[in-house]
């Protein structure tokens, strides 16, 4: 009974064993393993797909701004304004500066007969030039000018008679004049503005010159044929060329005054006062005229006047010293208008 109880588990365990090696085949055939799959060839009629545009990148980032100094920008002085333009054709004329302007001038004197006449019976209109260089100084209108001229006084032969005298040969007397004069002078000019550019002016002018030179002075007698004619009294005359005792008018016994004879062209003597002076003074009163200033370097000036000698007219140009400021740059030709002053010498 033991043995044959003992024996049944052994096939029973033997049994299963059994059953598990014939059951693990079928556990394999039922789960295999997946196989991969391959991929279908691409058909030729297929466009390949298009390749996408890659974006541009973007903008780099902007750099931070400065970061200001206020420290040194509070330090900082303000930049100067900057010069303005100088221009040449602006000629107004700042009050509290004073312009120079240098030159020459040339004067037209005119001796008429009639003043003349005041003195002697006779002669004829006399004409004198004069040249000469100036310098214009200039402040607030006013003009102070100095010159120094070269005046002739130069004349034909004049038949003259003494004033209130009688008509006889012994109170003619032939005259020629070869004088000059070197005169130092000032002329003092106000100005009023009356135009663009133009001024009126008024004013007047004294000064004092060295004479120099011959003063001829012959009597005469008379003669039908002679060279001098007086047209008042129709009588002919010629100048006497030495002293006679006749009753002509080269006998110094038949003249007022017999010494000097003054015969063969005697040359008057040089005095302080007399026919020939020394020094003779100028006065110009009054003087009237226009200054024309067309732009900063020059001006000009056309008057006329009265003086002691008779009337004159004359004309001047001048140069201006007036400068610009260094550094101040030059502006273009304009109207007037501009700017005033900026700078002088």
């Amino acid at each position: 009974m033991r043995t044959h109880a003992s024996g049944r588990p052994g096939r029973l365990a033997a049994t299963i064993v059994l059953v598990a090696i014939a059951a693990a085949p079928l556990a394999f055939a039922q789960n295999p393993k997946p196989k991969k799959k391959t991929k279908p060839a691409p058909s030729a009629s297929a466009a390949p797909a298009p390749t996408p545009t890659p974006e541009p990148p973007p903008p780099p980032p902007p750099p931070p701004p400065p970061v200001e100094d206020t420290t040194a920008a509070a330090d900082a002085k303000p930049p100067p304004p900057p010069d303005k333009d100088w221009d040449i054709s602006d000629t107004k004329e700042d009050p509290s500066k004073r312009y120079y302007f240098v030159g020459l001038r040339y004067r037209g004197d005119v001796i008429p007969q009639f003043l003349v006449n005041a003195f002697v019976d006779g002669g004829q209109t006399v004409y004198s030039n004069a040249l000469g260089v100036e310098l214009d100084s200039r402040k607030d209108g006013l003009s102070t000018v100095f010159a120094l001229t070269y005046q002739n006084y130069y004349t034909g032969d004049m038949l003259f008679l003494q004033k209130g005298k009688p008509t006889t040969d012994n109170n003619y007397s032939v005259v020629n004049s070869a004088l000059g004069a070197i005169y130092a002078s000032v002329d003092i000019l106000w100005s009023l503005p009356v135009a663009n550019h133009w001024d009126f002016e008024y004013g007047l002018g004294v000064g004092l010159g060295v004479v120099f030179g011959s003063l001829y002075d012959n009597w005469v007698y008379a003669n039908p044929t002679g060279p001098y004619y007086d047209a008042t009294t129709n009588q002919h005359f010629s100048k006497c060329q030495a002293a006679t005792t006749d009753g002509s008018g080269c006998n110094p016994n038949n003249h007022t005054n017999s010494t000097p004879v003054k015969v063969g062209n005697y040359s008057e003597a040089s005095g302080i006062a007399g026919p020939k002076p020394i020094l003779f003074p100028m006065v110009n009163i009054p003087q009237l005229g226009f200054r024309y200033k067309p732009v900063k370097q020059f001006e000009a000036r056309f008057g006329l006047g009265f003086s002691l000698t008779g009337f004159w007219f004359g004309i001047s140009g001048d140069y201006g010293l007036e400068q610009k400021d260094d550094g101040a740059p030059v502006a273009p030709h304009k109207a007037s208008g501009s700017p005033t002053v900026h700078g002088m010498l």
